[in-house]
């Protein structure tokens, strides 16, 4: 065993969720901590009788200053023990991603054992965020064994966001790995083509909502409305498959421009989609006042709950927008609406689609829940991991 020195005892009856292998320990758990222990540091976590809990990073900056790695005393987490994570990580996906996707999320933080890491691959380019001290200190190796494992060209560092912030981290960004001249990727997703950005939003573009979308567009139809659309996936997908027409509405500066790329990549007219800039809450506020109305409508917002202190007045936000959004589908429309709030449930998710619904005067028929792509798996020890859930309703 290594570097027993390096101990954080936890208060008394604050092991029991890191023993079932929940991956976070809050501040508030801890009892003790040695000597010599620094942010980023690997350290054995025992209870308060002294028995070995699990080994973990270690954070004082941070609310969670444990993030549990692993739970046999014998395996210290060295590099060794890093490779066999994204090795497993690199098997799963090989198993669940189609021949006609190059678009996916490689590594998933928690659910894959490595709290801290996200990997989105676009062909042969990794895109890697990092937001934890002990991940960040050895960045240049883990692109190294990540690129070795999978089989990439290039990883490109995208360590930014409020999770960094949070970790006590400065934003950072940069090849780790290899080099292209291109910031732009242009790859394909259920063989259909989307760019993405390097420099764009998170790592360029949302994979999790691959199959969403791929269920949206089998049953949209005629004239469609996309909010918060940002890369106009969905509105690619409806349009390929036969819809009519769609108006797209986002108030980020890039969606425009990435909107116009992805339906020219797909060969779409420009004739059968219009893009609207401007705030989505005003822009349906002013669509029903002028009695407009859509066959097919999808709601994917940004995180409107970013922590269980605001769950009240994100799910208010929520009911909002979809109270908005129902006024605009003409009767026996469908409708997708999604939240990737990790505070809120799906059970208070369908509450505030609920409330929105009667207070719009609409009966909503389930066909589909939705969630994350199944490579963002869902570790059962870590309910935190299941964060995006939707649903794709009929709207009588």
């Amino acid at each position: 065993m290594k570097n027993q020195s390096k101990t954080v005892t936890l208060e008394k009856g604050r092991e029991r969720l890191a023993k079932n292998h929940n991956p976070w320990v809050y501040s508030k758990a801890l009892k003790h901590i040695s000597d010599g222990v620094s942010d980023g540091d690997t350290v054995a976590v025992s209870d308060y009788a002294g028995d070995f809990v699990a080994w973990a990073h270690y954070n004082g900056r941070s609310g969670i200053a444990l993030r549990l790695l692993e739970w046999d005393e014998a395996k210290y987490p060295d590099e060794l023990w890093l490779k066999e994570k994204v090795e497993a990580a690199v098997l799963l996906r090989k198993k669940i991603i189609p021949e006609n996707t190059g678009i996916f999320r490689l590594i998933f933080s928690e659910s894959d054992m490595l709290p801290g890491i996200i990997c989105d691959v676009f062909d042969k380019t990794g895109v890697l965020q990092i937001s934890t001290p002990a991940f960040d200190r050895i960045k240049q190796r883990l692109a190294e064994i990540i690129a070795e494992t999978a089989g990439l060209e290039v990883v490109y560092e995208k360590s930014d966001g409020d999770g960094r912030k949070i970790e006590g981290l400065p934003e950072k960004s940069g090849f780790l790995y290899g080099k292209q001249d291109l910031t732009k990727i242009v790859s394909r997703e259920n063989n259909l083509f989307f760019e993405a950005d390097l420099l764009g939003q998170k790592t360029g573009f949302y994979a999790d909502q691959r199959d969403n979308r791929r269920f949206f567009g089998e049953v949209a139809h005629g004239e469609i409305l996309d909010i918060c659309a940002f890369s106009g996936a969905f509105s690619v997908y409806a349009l390929k498959n036969g819809a009519k027409h769609a108006t797209l509405l986002d108030i980020s500066k890039e969606s425009e421009a990435l909107v116009r790329r992805n339906m020219e990549l797909n060969s779409i007219d420009p004739s059968r989609y219009t893009f609207i800039k401007g705030d989505v809450f005003e822009l349906l506020r002013r669509f029903s006042a002028e009695g407009k109305k859509f066959d097919s409508v999808v709601l994917d917002p940004p995180k409107l709950v970013p922590s269980n202190k605001y769950l009240e007045k994100g799910l208010r936000a929520y009911k909002d927008l979809n109270f908005n959004a129902l006024k605009l589908v003409k009767k026996g429309g469908i409708f997708a609406t999604f939240s990737c709030s990790g505070a809120v449930t799906l059970a208070d998710f369908r509450n505030a689609v609920a409330f929105a619904a009667h207070d719009a005067g609409r009966e909503l028929k389930i066909l589909r829940q939705l969630h994350q792509a199944p490579d963002h798996p869902i570790r059962v020890s870590a309910p935190e991991t299941e964060y995006l859930k939707g649903l794709l309703v009929e709207a009588l």
